[in-house]
C-alpha cells in the first residue's frame, strides 16, 4: 500500500502507532499523522489514502463523524477504529458505517501487523481487479476502433467506462509517442500508434505530444469509431505536413494537384522505384523519392494513400531482392513526422541500392571469370596468355589477374600449367603418342621446354612417368 493515515489526538499514542506501522514488515510508502478528524479530512480531500487508523474520541471531529464523512469521497480509504474498552459500543457503530477492523488500546504490535497484512492483501486484490477490468475495457475499445461491432451489452459497459473516465463529452487523440499522466483512457498499439480518449476540456494532459491528430468533440460511445477515424486521419496530416497538431479539417487540395500526385503512387511508379534499386543510379532513385515526399508534404497524397504506397513498395522490394525492411520504415506513423521518416527512408533506399549494386558487380565479375575459365579449358593447347584471355572477356588486365586468383585460388600461369600437365599425364598413361606429339597437344611448341617443365612439375621425365604408369 502507498499511504496510511493515523488519526489520534494523543501525540505519544499516535507516534507509537505510526512507528509500529513502519516497522510491521508490510510495505507502506508513507505514514501521515493527524490529531483530529477535521485535519484528517483536509488530508483526504487533497490526496489518496489507502488505510485510515482513527481514534473514536477526538476534538473538532470524532472518529464516527470522520468515518461517515469519508464515505462521501470518490474513493474512500479502508478504515480501522482504535478504541478503549469503554468505547466498544461506538466501535460496533463505526463498523456499521464501513470500518473494517478495530483495535483495542493499548495497541498490540502483532494485532496491528495482522490487520495491516489483511488490508494490504485486500488492496492488492482491488488493484488487480481494477487492472483486469481496465484491460478488458481497453480490449473492447480497441475492438471497436478496428471496425468491429461490439455486442449491445458490451457497448453499454463501455459507455459507462467512458462516462466514468472522461465525462459527458470526449475527444480522441492519436499520436506515435507516449504521453505522461493522461487524464482519461489510454490505448496503446492501435495501428502502430497510441490512442488517448480524454475529456473535451482536458487536452492539456496531452500537451507535451507533437504531430498529433485530435478529433472533434463527441458524446456518444457509438461515435467512437468516427472520432478515432477523424483523429487518425488528422494524425496522418500532421505527420505528412510536419504540423505539431491538427484538430480541424484541413482545406481541400485542388483536384488537379491530386491527379498529378496520383501518378507518383500508382503501381507502375512504385514498380519503377523497385527496379531502380537494382541499378547503380542513386541520383535518379533519390529524385524519384524526393518527388513522392514533396507531394506528400504539400497534401497532394492523402495519409492512407501514402501508407499504402510505402507498404506496396516494401512488399515488392522484399519479394524482388529477398531483403528485409525495418519495422519503423514499414509503419511510417511510428515516426513522429515526415521530415524524420523521410531522412531515414532515403538513407535506407540508397544504402540498399549500394549493396545491391556491389552484389551485382560481384556477380558480374564471377560470371566473367567463369567465362575465362571455360575459354582456357577449351584453348589451353594454343598459345595462351593472360592478355589474350582478359581481352577475350573484356576485363582490365590487372583486375583480371586479381579476380582470377581470388575466385580460383591460384594465379593464371599456375592454373594453365596444371591444366596442361594434367592432360599430358593422361595422354602418357592412356595413349602411345610420342612425347613430342603430346608436347604440341598440350600447348608446347618446344619439346625440350615441355620436358623440362614436366619434370619440374611432376618430378620425373615424361618417359619415366609413362613407364611408372604402366607397371
Amino acid at each position: 500500500m502507498k499511504k496510511v493515515l493515523v488519526v489520534e489526538d494523543e501525540k505519544l499514542i499516535r507516534q507509537g502507532i505510526a512507528t509500529m506501522i513502519k516497522r510491521s514488515g508490510v510495505p507502506v510508502e508513507e505514514v501521515i499523522e493527524c490529531n483530529n478528524g477535521q485535519s484528517a479530512m483536509d488530508v483526504l480531500s487533497k490526496e489518496p489514502i489507502d488505510v485510515v487508523f482513527t481514534d473514536i474520541r477526538m476534538p473538532k471531529m470524532n472518529g464516527i463523524e470522520l468515518v461517515q464523512t469519508m464515505q462521501e469521497l470518490d474513493n474512500p480509504p479502508l478504515a480501522v477504529a482504535i478504541s478503549g474498552y469503554d468505547d466498544f459500543s461506538y466501535a460496533v457503530e463505526m463498523m456499521r458505517h464501513g470500518v473494517r477492523e478495530y483495535i483495542l488500546k493499548p495497541v498490540e504490535r502483532e494485532k496491528l501487523k495482522s490487520i495491516l497484512e489483511k488490508l494490504d492483501k485486500e488492496i492488492n486484490h482491488q488493484i488487480q481487479d481494477k487492472e483486469k477490468l481496465i484491460a478488458l475495457d481497453n480490449q473492447l475499445l480497441k475492438y471497436m476502433l478496428r471496425d468491429k461491432d461490439a455486442k449491445e451489452e458490451d457497448t453499454l459497459l463501455l459507455a459507462q467506462t467512458l462516462q466514468r473516465e472522461v465525462g459527458d463529452e470526449y475527444r480522441v487523440v492519436v499520436a506515435n509517442a507516449e504521453a505522461g499522466n493522461v487524464s482519461g483512457i489510454t490505448l496503446r498499439g492501435v495501428q502502430g500508434g497510441n490512442v488517448y480518449i480524454v475529456a473535451s476540456d482536458s487536452l492539456a494532459s496531452v500537451g507535451g505530444l507533437k504531430y498529433i491528430g485530435i478529433s472533434d468533440v463527441y458524446s456518444s460511445i457509438t461515435d467512437l469509431k468516427r472520432a478515432y477515424t477523424q483523429a487518425y486521419t488528422r494524425r496522418g496530416e500532421a505527420f505528412l505536413q510536419n504540423m505539431n497538431m491538427v484538430d480541424y479539417d484541413l482545406p481541400a487540395v485542388p483536384a488537379e494537384l491530386l491527379k498529378t500526385a496520383a501518378k507518383l503512387i500508382d503501381a507502375n511508379a512504385i514498380s519503377a522505384r523497385v527496379q531502380l534499386m537494382g541499378v547503380d543510379r542513386p541520383k535518379d532513385l533519390k529524385k524519384e523519392w524526393d518527388s513522392f515526399f514533396i507531394a506528400a508534404t504539400r497534401g497532394q497524397i492523402p495519409p492512407k494513400d501514402f501508407v499504402n504506397a510505402i507498404n506496396k513498395f516494401v512488399g515488392e522490394f522484399s519479394a524482388t531482392y529477398k531483403m528485409t525492411v525495418a519495422d519503423k520504415l514499414i509503419n511510417p506513423f511510428a515516426t513522429d513526422c515526415l521530415g524524420n521518416y523521410r531522412e531515414g527512408f532515403i538513407s535506407f533506399v540508397l544504402d540498399m541500392q549500394a549493396q545491391l549494386s556491389e552484389a551485382l558487380d560481384v556477380d558480374q565479375t564471377t560470371a566473367k571469370i567463369n567465362e575465362a575459365i571455360a575459354y582456357i579449358n577449351e584453348n589451353y593447347a594454343r598459345d595462351l596468355n593472360m592478355a589474350v584471355v582478359s581481352n577475350h572477356i573484356s576485363m582490365n588486365y590487372s583486375l583480371f589477374s586479381a579476380e582470377f586468383k581470388n575466385i580460383t585460388g591460384t594465379n593464371f600461369v599456375t592454373y594453365v600449367k596444371e591444366l596442361r600437365m594434367g592432360e599430358a599425364k593422361r595422354l602418357l598413361s592412356e595413349t602411345d603418342m610420342k612425347v613430342n606429339e603430346i608436347s604440341v597437344k598440350v600447348g608446347y611448341d618446344n619439346e625440350k621446354h615441355f620436358m623440362k617443365s614436366f619434370k619440374a612439375f611432376v618430378g620425373v621425365s615424361p618417359s619415366e612417368y609413362r613407364k611408372n604408369a604402366r607397371l
